[in-house]
């Protein structure tokens, strides 16, 4: 792929000429990038049609989501190796905010899935434009993990009806596995056989030749096997017709209640697909040494996500496998995504009626395969020994996806982020520092040998001083005060781990200065940052006037102490 052709500061976020890759392209990428884009179509026009029973549409609309958003994505995005397409995890969200709006499958349901497209991406757009890229921080990483491994069970056990040739069970996916066991004697065996059988066929050939669109294959062969074997009068059910061309849904049934209730839900997918396509592009990012332009990547998604609505497709997301299979493939640049939207047009054209004798059990393969990577628990199970609190963030949000739904488990991974964030943020770590002979003033309990001044305490908070923490971080300030012995004339408040203070936090550190003034402590500041610095000076309080002028370093605030 092209390295280094989109580095954040190359262009501004309303920038909408040619990409970089594009002007910098070189003829000899040609013909790999069109055998790659051959190849990541052989996967992309199964895994869509897969993913568009998730998401409760039918197959055709799985395709037309792909055109117009991985086109979108390759102009604007800043990622060369990005392919920007169906994901099952957003189809599942997609599924849960429609499903309770309208009838799966019907004309009304297609339309708010296309108008939900259309929402996220002004949603996207509209946070790119403010700068919000730092919304991907939203979820903590450990509840990241436990959704994906839960989402990704849940999206499996919702496929396992296809592959029995039952209907689906109502309740959460543990109570859908005992109802399909429960109905065991009625499952049909042609179903079972097919579906089981594409099933291992995939995992087979992704293990010993993983190059083969292992999908297309497993799709050709049962499309050929259903008339050979008369599977269709044998129970089996398939896709049926498929329209050629677009076949829209009209438009002219949305009303604004429709909208105003899908709001909701397209924040949430926001959420979720920004912190799923981000978490590639990082990782690629940080392969080729690029950066990322968080905010830009925002305005990328979002036209992304309107060229789907346009076409009534569902929201997109970036791919790891999609775009790791481009890779492999030989991609040079984002043309080989180009070449994939052309032909899945192509395919919407004129070969959809291949397609009409496509196997049900065997999407559902499809689909189940695609997902088993997500359903991983051992990386949640070694949080166990690593930190027990991030252990038990990622089981909740794994609990909440399987036993309640999709949606209980994005509410509880958010709001356990955020009590996390609080709980780190409202306890921050308030170091005693001490001098040691070679490393300068450091924290006295990593250094034993470090040693503190006679009547002297030197203290460090290591964050942000706000409105959150300022209390404790003050107390601990006091306690450190009174169990000195002898007890100190002068306090040193380190500030070079905190970037920021508001006026909350200001306020209560006044009154805290004029208290210790008055006993008669000395308090003086030490390399405190611009910001703060500038803040402080803005405050005017005649307390804080050292923190808007500090001493440069602790070393400089006691160069009047004798030294030990």
């Amino acid at each position: 792929m092209v390295r280094n052709a989109r580095r954040s500061g190359d262009r501004s976020l309303l920038a909408l000429g040619p990409p970089a890759w594009l002007t910098g392209y070189r003829r000899p990428w040609l013909t790999r990038d069109l055998v790659a884009g051959l190849t990541l179509w052989a996967l992309v026009v199964p895994e869509a049609m897969a993913y568009a029973s998730i998401a409760g549409v039918p197959a055709q609309f799985g395709l037309y989501a792909v055109p117009l958003a991985v086109l979108a994505y390759a102009w604007l995005g800043t990622s060369t190796r990005l392919f920007v397409g169906p994901s099952s995890t957003i189809c599942a969200l997609t599924a849960t905010v429609v499903a309770p709006l309208a009838a799966a499958g019907g004309d009304e349901y297609v339309l708010l899935t296309a108008v939900l497209s259309l929402l996220v991406g002004v949603a996207f757009i509209a946070l790119g434009l403010l700068r919000m890229g730092f919304l991907s921080r939203l979820f903590a990483e450990p509840v990241l993990d436990g959704f994906i491994v839960g989402l990704g069970l849940y999206i499996a056990v919702g496929q396992l009806p296809k592959l029995v040739g039952l209907e689906k069970p109502e309740g959460n996916a543990v109570q859908q596995v005992g109802g399909l066991l429960r109905e065991a004697g009625s499952w049909d065996l042609a179903s079972v056989l097919l579906g089981v059988g594409a099933l291992a066929t995939l995992f087979v050939l992704h293990r010993v030749a993983p190059k083969v669109p292992a999908a297309l294959v497993v799709v050709v062969v049962s499309i050929l096997l259903v008339p050979a074997l008369s599977l269709e009068e044998r129970g089996v059910a398939v896709v049926g017709e498929i329209p050629a061309g677009f076949a829209f849904v009209p438009w002219d049934g949305l009303t604004l209640d429709h909208v105003i209730a899908l709001v909701p839900g397209a924040l949430t997918v926001v959420i979720v697909g920004f912190a799923e396509s981000l978490a590639v592009v990082k990782a690629y990012a940080a392969k080729d040494g690029t950066t990322v332009d968080a905010n830009r990547e925002l305005l990328a998604y979002g036209a992304a996500s309107i060229g789907s609505g346009v076409l009534q497709g569902f929201p997109p997301a970036g791919s790891l496998s999609k775009s790791a299979a481009a890779e492999s493939s030989g991609s040079k640049s984002p043309l080989s995504f180009v070449t994939t939207a052309a032909l899945v047009v192509l395919t919407i054209l004129m070969l959809t009626g291949v397609f009409a004798t496509l196997p049900e059990p065997v999407l559902g393969a499809i689909v189940i395969h695609a997902v088993a990577s997500m359903i991983r628990p051992r990386p949640i199970w070694r949080l166990r020994q690593i930190r027990v609190p991030d252990f038990w963030l990622a089981a909740s949000a794994f609990v909440g996806v399987v036993l309640i739904d999709v949606t209980a488990g994005i509410i509880i991974g958010l709001v356990l982020s955020l009590v996390l964030l609080l709980q780190r943020l409202g306890q921050p770590h308030v170091a005693l520092l001490g001098e040691h002979p070679d490393r300068g003033f450091v924290d006295l309990g990593a250094y034993p040998d470090a040693a503190s001044l006679p009547g002297t305490l030197v203290v460090r908070v290591d964050g942000p001083l706000v409105f959150a923490n300022v209390d404790p971080v003050l107390e601990e300030l006091r306690r450190g005060i009174r169990d000195s012995s002898p007890r100190p004339d002068v306090v040193v408040l380190d500030f070079e781990a905190t970037y920021e203070i508001d006026v909350t936090a200001a306020t209560a550190l006044a009154r805290f200065v004029a208290d210790q003034r008055a006993g008669g402590v000395d308090v003086r500041f030490a390399a405190v940052h611009a910001p703060v610095r500038e803040y402080a000076g803005r405050l005017s309080l005649d307390e804080l006037a050292g923190l808007d002028d500090p001493h440069p370093s602790v070393a400089d605030a006691l160069a009047d102490r004798t030294r030990p």
